[in-house]
């Protein structure tokens, strides 16, 4: 996956107004907006593969913000495992693709090695036909706005010792 630094600002405004439309509700008008994002000829506008990549870091970010101590003492002392709609916990591994990929470039991503996330990504990005590629951008964005309404864990009160 081609990665431009210089679109990375493109790809947040678009990611953010993605989102805007999940946070919303406004379901018609994020799918339309994502598949127009896929489908798009042009280059004009940031590629699906940026915006990706912006929803995959922001998700990653968002994680280290609510989790706070408990990330910041090292992601790779946690074992990250995936509750299913049916209930089911699963690890990232056992997730059917696309969704296994972005999941694994999240913890690429809250590790810092966001070469290692695009590396993860590019399946996704180039191996994964059009209607794939919507429903795992559709996907990160529902679980970015899901994220964003749990609450924080509260830091440790350090002041009682």
């Amino acid at each position: 996956m081609a990665h431009d630094p210089a679109e990375a600002p493109r790809a947040a405004g678009l990611g953010g107004r993605l989102l805007t439309f999940a946070g919303d509700g406004e379901f018609s008008a994020l799918s339309g907006a994502v598949t127009a994002l896929v489908c798009a000829p042009s280059t004009d506008h940031p590629g699906y593969g940026d915006v990706l990549e912006w929803t995959v870091t922001t998700t990653a970010e968002v994680i280290a913000l609510k989790l706070g101590p408990i990330v910041n003492g090292g992601i790779a002392d946690y074992h990250i495992k995936i509750r299913t709609p049916d209930g089911r916990i699963v690890e990232i591994g056992e997730l059917p693709a696309p969704e296994c990929h972005l999941w694994i470039a999240i913890v690429d991503a809250l590790t810092g090695d966001t070469h290692r996330a695009r590396h993860h990504l590019a399946p996704v990005v180039h191996g994964t036909d059009r209607e794939g590629q919507i429903r795992a951008l559709l996907e990160a964005l529902a679980w970015l706005d899901r994220l964003l309404d749990i609450p924080a864990f509260p830091e440790p009160d350090t002041a009682t010792g």
